[in-house]
């Protein structure tokens, strides 16, 4: 790896979409200062930055796409393993960016905006902390989805993110009618010869209550597997 390259990988992408990344920025400050200064809204403000950050994955890989015009990556003697670590490092630099905006738009809207309007602060029974759902199992579980976006960005060659977002989806609900279905066949002869309701909760297994993690960093992996193949194919 040179750290030669992958800074130069760094000035290239934010050279060509500095204008998305401010306005992502400004969105994420604005909104975060707006829910957290009327009431009504802190249940969904805190959710748009992790929304933009997978916007920002979902396309990422969409200019070097287009090879016409595209500076991004093509024109750059850089090997794959130093572009999937640049967009790596660019995706959690730019989660860590939004995390801080959203700290200070709601720090902002809660103790300056809000009692400047209200005359009064804004009580919650939880910290700011946890009114954004910055957790561990949070971040473990938006992290395979934000790698599955970078894959769907080079993957797809166009409209990459609702795509991506589109097969996510239709995957998760094949997967929800499979397990029902499986759940009835396997349990169908207790339904019928049962008066009383069967509660049947995965969660409640002590394998899945102690490495739940894996699932998603196993996904996580996968993601990255597959991206440096598709970025690979690029290359031929």
């Amino acid at each position: 790896m040179n750290i030669f390259n992958i800074t130069n990988l760094f000035r290239a992408y934010f050279i060509e979409n500095k204008k998305m990344l401010l306005l992502c920025s400004i969105i994420t400050f604005a909104s975060l200062a707006c829910g957290f200064t009327d009431n009504s809204m802190p249940e969904f403000s805190p959710v748009l930055p992790w929304l933009i950050l997978l916007w920002i994955a979902g396309t990422f890989f969409q200019p070097i796409l287009k090879r016409n015009n595209s500076t991004h990556f093509f024109n750059l003697p850089v090997s794959t393993g130093e572009k999937l670590l640049s967009a790596t490092c660019l995706i959690i630099i730019m989660g860590c960016i939004l995390f801080l905006l959203s700290l200070a738009g709601a720090y902002t809207g809660r103790y300056l905006i809000r009692p400047l309007i209200y005359f009064k602060s804004m009580e919650f029974p939880n910290t700011i902390i946890e009114c954004l759902n910055f957790n561990i199992d949070a971040i473990t579980y938006f992290g395979a989805a934000l790698f599955g976006f970078l894959f769907g960005s080079i993957y797809f060659k166009k409209n990459a993110f609702w795509k991506t977002l589109v097969s996510g989806l239709g995957v998760l609900f094949g997967i929800a009618l499979y397990s029902l279905a499986l759940i009835s066949i396997a349990f169908s002869t207790k339904f019928e010869n049962s008066d009383y309701p069967i509660n049947i909760n995965l969660g409640d297994y002590q394998f899945v209550q102690n490495y739940h993690y894996i699932f998603p960093l196993v996904l996580l992996v996968f993601f990255l597997f597959l991206t440096y193949l598709r970025l690979k194919e690029t290359e031929v």
